[in-house]
């Protein structure tokens, strides 16, 4: 039986584009879940809906959009990422791709991570690439992470600081309230200070 936080989860599954209008229908027929947690009209909208229309997106997150607690969401999967540098768990350069990517899109604090990922990251084969690759110019590719990985972990490190404490807090999909002191806020007033350091 799903709980309302495994419904909304996969809300924001689909709200962020992580599954397939057509995973997310399958999905829908197997929760019955919904109609108990949502209600019966809210439950027979989303059945109502055609997920094979080009507009089911849009149509989808008419429906779902209140539904979501998308901030609680986006601060967990962002501090997954953190945490997943720290504890080197997956590749490096596509966990800062994403946070480059959220950085593009508004989230300021992670401007330290994303510059180093412009400025010589993003050259870099993902591990995911490595067949295509010829090994000894992929691993000499891939050498320049030995020397960045130490100020990455420290960078994670200290921005989960600010989460734990409440110091950072996402809001929405790109909107967070930041409660930092402005010498916390490092990566945005001396970036040249942490780049030398």
């Amino acid at each position: 039986m799903s709980n309302q936080k495994e419904i909304q989860k996969q809300f924001y599954k689909i709200y962020k584009g992580l599954i397939s209008s057509s995973e997310f229908e399958e999905w829908l027929y197997h929760t019955p879940e919904i109609e108990r947690v949502y209600g019966d009209t809210f439950y027979f909208n989303l059945l109502d809906l055609n997920y094979r229309s080009r507009h089911i997106k849009n149509e989808l997150e008419k429906v779902i959009e209140n539904k979501i607690p998308i901030g609680e969401f986006e601060q967990l999967r962002v501090v997954s990422l953190l945490e997943n540098i720290i504890n080197e768990k997956g590749d490096l350069v596509e966990i800062l791709e994403h946070l480059y990517d959220d950085y593009c899109r508004g989230y300021y604090f992670l401007r330290y991570l994303a510059l180093n990922y412009v400025t010589g990251v993003e050259e870099i084969p993902k591990l995911q690439q490595k067949e295509k690759w010829d090994k000894n110019e992929f691993d000499r590719k891939r050498e320049i992470l030995i020397d960045i990985k130490p100020k990455m972990v420290n960078e994670a490190r200290r921005l989960l600081t600010f989460f734990q404490n409440g110091l950072l807090r996402i809001n929405a999909v790109n909107e967070y309230d930041d409660y930092r002191s402005e010498e916390e806020k490092i990566e945005l007033h001396y970036i040249e200070k942490m780049f030398n350091d």
